[in-house]
């Protein structure tokens, strides 16, 4: 995924098609769970998840630049409304899985039929219902093979000279998705432990309900924060979400209570909310025209880079100190991009 994100989102920009690489990106997602579904073999389901992350990475520069598109000049509402969809999807998608499972007896070979039905529906709705503007496309550039060009698909070489190049010739696309890897790595820290923090503290029961709690509150917050990133400056509502992850990990820290979590889990909705969505905007505005989806690619690699690094990190810091401690240590990575997002130019 981190390493395709880039020459995808190149490939977009160049031929200017964005659907096809949504649609693309949703089929190939639903092919590869439903081949590991079928498989028992460890090595062969790693094998198919690398090229379900190879291919799957096609939609998302794609999307994001499809956004930037059609928003006019309301793109923080647009990727407002298009993150609180992808987040209702998820908390729709944890609730129907844990069901599933429960009513199949724990066999979790009908998630994956389930799973492929839907990324095969939302393949056939995004070709079919998505209007883009129309640009003429050199198939040969396009890295799938087509009836045209069959067995003789374009190459898709990751060219971290595109990513220099935007870096060089776009300040504030650097810095951008600095401050993102920096809050990724904090988050990553923090999230990936978080499940068994809050079972350790108060029961399993309650980890799953607190993060619904979560997802509903970024539901109910993205929208919002959407159109504040169109009235106001974009940096501004991003700082603040930055900062928000302080106030946040702070609560986790001292918080005794499931019930006063609760409250806690509704501020980390919130000022995930306000960080991603204004990240998103303010990229849309200050990137190059015509390298939207490349821009938009970096910002992506940058989070999900974060979110590799962080998980590695937490493992020595809770081996030899705590919980606790790995919440107060995140701070080094969260002040860091809070401060790289405060000097920020102020986009137009």
């Amino acid at each position: 995924l981190l390493t395709s994100l880039l020459p995808w989102g190149k490939i977009s920009d160049s031929t200017g098609h964005k659907k096809i690489f949504i649609t693309m990106g949703n089929f190939t997602s639903g092919i590869f769970f439903l081949l590991i579904g079928m498989t028992v073999s460890p090595m062969i389901i790693l094998f198919y998840r690398s090229m379900q992350g190879l291919f799957s990475s096609m939609s998302t520069p794609a999307a994001s630049a499809l956004i930037v598109e059609i928003s006019n000049n309301s793109t923080g509402l647009y990727f407002g409304i298009f993150n609180s969809f992808s987040e209702f999807g998820y908390t729709v998608g944890s609730l129907t899985g844990s069901l599933v499972v429960l009513f199949f007896h724990n066999d979790p070979r009908y998630i994956f039929l389930i799973s492929t039905f839907l990324f095969l529906l939302s393949a056939i709705i995004s070709q079919s219902i998505i209007k883009e503007k129309r640009s003429k496309i050199d198939r040969r550039k396009i890295p799938f093979p087509t009836f045209r060009h069959e067995g003789k698909p374009g190459r898709f070489p990751l060219n971290i000279k595109d990513a220099i190049n935007i870096w060089r010739t776009n300040r504030n696309v650097m810095l951008a998705s600095l401050a993102v890897f920096f809050t990724m790595t904090a988050s990553g820290e923090v999230y990936s432990i978080l499940p068994v923090y809050f079972s350790n503290k108060f029961s399993s029961e309650w980890v799953g309900f607190l993060y619904g709690v979560e997802s509903i509150s970024i539901v109910i917050f993205m929208p919002v924060f959407g159109i504040l990133a169109d009235k106001l400056k974009a940096k501004y509502i991003m700082a603040a979400g930055i900062f928000g992850y302080i106030i946040t990990f702070i609560l986790y820290s001292n918080i005794n209570s499931p019930q006063l979590m609760i409250l806690a889990e509704i501020i980390s909705g919130f000022k995930w909310s306000a960080f991603i969505v204004a990240a998103s905007t303010y990229v849309a505005r200050v990137a190059p025209k015509e390298q939207e989806a490349r821009a938009q690619g970096i910002l992506n690699m940058a989070q999900n880079m974060g979110w590799v690094l962080g998980p590695l990190i937490t493992i020595p810091v809770i081996l030899n100190y705590s919980f606790n401690f790995n919440f107060y240590f995140s701070f080094i990575f969260v002040i860091i991009g809070l401060s790289i997002s405060i000097i920020l130019k102020n986009e137009k």
